[in-house]
């Protein structure tokens, strides 16, 4: 089998709101693989209308591998943060390549360039959550992040029915 990617450009570039439906079938992927497909509710509308009406809730790099076709071989999901000590930060909500495209360095640069993403916007740090069991741990760790599991930090999250519980306690 010929390396298509050996002859091919492959392109990082901001997603496009025609980009969502190939960044939803990802999303998918990744839900299988990570056996989260009840928890992957969004799909490609609201892809479109959460990240490129105003004001956006997310900013989405793709990995564009330009050929014969253009194909979108990956994703990186990210949103902006804000902490107290240190300003702004960056949270990468998905990173994903296409197990077709894998195993050729794509996922480096497309962590690259959402860290340069990061940088250009002034932000003290990036985060990320992994799961406890997923092999992407030690992709992370090679590129500086440490895991925080350990310290005496928790994760905490409200999901839709607490969030509508905690916000009838609010007065005014």
């Amino acid at each position: 089998m010929e390396d298509v990617a050996s002859t091919s450009e492959v392109v990082i570039r901001d997603a496009e709101r025609e980009d969502m439906l190939e960044v939803d079938k990802m999303i998918q992927e990744l839900a299988v693989y990570e056996k989260l497909t009840d928890d992957a509710r969004l799909n490609a509308a609201d892809l479109v209308r959460d990240g490129f009406d105003s004001p956006a809730a997310f900013g989405c790099k793709v990995l564009e591998v330009r050929g014969e076709q253009r194909v979108v071989a990956g994703y990186a999901l990210y949103y902006r943060t804000y902490s107290t000590c240190v300003g702004r930060g960056l949270m990468l909500e998905d990173l994903y390549v296409r197990e077709r495209w894998r195993r050729r360095g794509f996922g480096r640069r497309l962590f690259a360039a959402v860290a340069a993403e990061a940088v250009s916007r002034g932000c003290a740090r990036l985060e990320l959550h992994v799961l406890s069991w997923n092999p992407a741990r030690a992709f992370y760790e090679a590129r500086g992040a440490v895991d925080l599991s350990d310290a005496d930090w928790r994760y905490y999250r409200l999901d839709a029915e607490q969030l509508r519980r905690a916000a009838l306690l609010h007065t005014f």
